[in-house]
C-alpha cells in the first residue's frame, strides 16, 4: 500500500512540473504573439505595388515644395515610391473628401484635430490595401523638420513605434530620422 504522504509528494511534483511547462509555453507563445503583432501593426496596410499614390498639396502656398520633396525622397529610398506630386492642384479637386489613389495634404481648420497634435493622417482602406489618405497639418506645423516624413509614413501604412530616434515615434521631441523595421 502507498502512504498518503507519498501520494501528496507525487502530486506536488506533478503540479510543479505542469506549472513550469505552462510558464515556458506561455513565454514562448507570448513572444511569438508579440513578434507577430509588431510585424502586422507596424505596417498593417499598404498601397498596391503596381499603383503608387499621387500626392496633392491642397494645403496651399504655405506648404514648402522643398519639405515635400525631402519627405518623398526619404520614403522613396526606403522602397515607398509615389507616382508624382502636384503642388497646385485645381481647387475643385481639393474640395473632394477623398480621392482613390491619392494622398491629400490639407491645412486643419480650427478644432479639426486635437491642439496637441501637429498633424494627423487618416487612411481609407479595403482589406489590407490603402485606397486613399489625407494628412491634415496644424497651421505652421507643415514645415517642421521630419513632420512630412512622419505623416507620409502613416499614409504609406506605417504605425507608430516607440523607439527613440525612429521616424515613426509618436512624440515629436523623440522622433529622429532613423528607420528600421521592428
Amino acid at each position: 500500500t502507498t502512504r498518503f504522504g507519498d501520494v501528496m509528494a507525487d502530486s506536488k511534483i506533478k503540479r510543479n512540473v505542469l506549472v513550469g511547462l505552462a510558464l515556458i509555453a506561455g513565454f514562448f507563445f507570448g513572444t511569438v504573439g508579440e513578434i507577430a503583432y509588431e510585424s502586422t501593426v507596424f505596417q498593417p496596410f499598404g498601397w498596391k505595388e503596381y499603383a503608387p499614390p499621387i500626392i496633392l498639396n491642397c494645403y496651399g502656398d504655405d506648404f514648402s515644395e522643398q519639405q515635400l520633396l525631402r519627405g518623398i525622397d526619404y520614403w522613396a529610398k526606403r522602397g515607398f515610391p509615389i507616382a508624382f506630386y502636384e503642388m497646385n492642384p485645381p481647387a475643385q479637386t481639393c474640395k473632394e473628401e477623398s480621392l482613390l489613389g491619392f494622398i491629400i495634404l490639407r491645412k486643419a481648420f480650427r478644432g479639426q484635430i486635437d491642439d496637441q497634435n501637429l498633424a494627423e493622417t487618416t487612411r481609407k482602406t479595403t482589406g489590407m490595401r490603402i485606397l486613399s489618405a489625407e494628412i491634415v497639418f496644424q497651421p505652421g506645423s507643415q514645415n517642421l523638420d521630419l513632420i512630412i516624413e512622419h505623416e507620409l509614413g502613416h499614409a504609406f501604412g506605417l504605425g507608430h513605434i516607440e523607439k527613440e530616434g525612429h521616424i515613426m515615434h509618436p512624440l515629436y521631441n523623440r522622433m529622429g530620422s532613423g528607420f528600421w523595421v521592428p
